[in-house]
């Protein structure tokens, strides 16, 4: 497990934060459990920049400094929950396929115990892996990619990239395109064939501008609820490259364009909320083209809005599953 170096406990009681509630995972059951992937090779094959192998790391370090265990917002504190950081994932360099199945084992562990998985990447192309574990688990599964990109290229030649992973999801899990949503595609980074193949097997595709339309936030959550029908479980996957650049400078593929934080807060808040969801991602923090850490501590808001929302799943008993 890495050396996070979290202040735990809190030197002051009256202000605890979410990483002081973060405990190394031991195996056993708890409400989220965070696995980091310090890997981006499928990034760097798919022509991007690399760097996001040092996501999980950013967001630990960004955590020290942010996210009180109470959501002001919405009036929720959920200091009560099991919190455990599982460390980070060993990888193999250079090696996207190995890799992947390392992670698959890695969270089925997690999931298996009845925990709700948070992944941190790393690469976007790790995502066939945590879906792969989250179906093996629960069966039919649904899901949602915020992105600004469909990240449905063909793997030609076998090459796993960051940009294939959702062209996988269908062609080698059999998940249904129409259980597949997404959100936030930004307008001149998709080509043609990628859009007309999403859509010939029946994926959903939001724009950024025709979410916005509709009510983003709202929007997001109607979308949960449609594709929950039917299946045993949801993932919400988030690429932080769907964010503008001005939010968002250190991802792998930065956008003009793009959410706002406060849009990020509201998706990551009801997916948290979603009784379904049982796995959620943040993928592509890229501290070497960050700056101020922005990027990095507007994961960790995101991070704490989804378990905000976790929070919200029971009141009563604490229990989130």
């Amino acid at each position: 497990m890495p050396d996070q170096g979290f202040p735990n406990p809190p030197a002051d009681t009256d202000d605890p934060r979410l990483s002081h509630r973060l405990v190394e995972w031991n195996g056993e059951p708890a409400d989220v459990v965070l696995l980091g992937v310090p890997f981006d090779f499928g990034v760097t094959l798919g022509g991007g920049r690399a760097g996001a192998a040092q996501g999980p790391a950013a967001l630990r370090r960004a955590l020290r400094r942010f996210g009180t265990t109470f959501d002001l917002e919405c009036g929720i504190d959920f200091d009560r929950l099991r919190l455990a950081d599982a460390g980070d994932l060993d990888v193999l360099e250079s090696d996207v396929a190995g890799t992947h199945s390392r992670l698959t084992e890695a969270a089925l562990a997690i999931l298996r115990t009845g925990s709700l998985a948070v992944v941190v990447g790393g690469g976007n192309d790790a995502t066939f892996a945590s879906v792969e574990a989250l179906q093996r688990v629960r069966g039919a599964v649904a899901g949602i990619n915020v992105d600004a990109h469909l990240d449905v290229r063909p793997v030609i030649d076998g090459r796993i990239t960051s940009g294939t992973p959702y062209r996988r999801i269908v062609e080698e899990l059999g998940i249904a395109g129409g259980k597949l949503i997404e959100f936030g595609l930004h307008a001149h980074v998709n080509s043609k064939k990628h859009y007309e193949w999403a859509r010939s097997v029946g994926v959903q595709c939001w724009t950024l501008a025709r979410a916005r339309e509709h009510g983003l936030a709202e929007l997001f959550a109607s979308e949960l609820t449609r594709i929950e029908s039917g299946v045993m479980a949801l993932f919400v996957s988030i690429d932080l490259d769907v964010f503008a650049a001005a939010y968002a400078p250190g991802v792998s593929a930065p956008g003009t364009d793009g959410l706002t934080p406060a849009e990020g807060r509201a998706i990551a808040h009801a997916a948290g909320k979603s009784r379904k969801v049982r796995l959620f991602e943040l993928m592509e923090c890229n501290p070497l083209f960050d700056q101020d850490e922005r990027t990095a501590r507007l994961a960790a808001m995101l991070l704490a809005a989804f378990v905000s929302g976790v929070a919200a799943r029971n009141p009563e008993s604490g229990d989130s599953r």
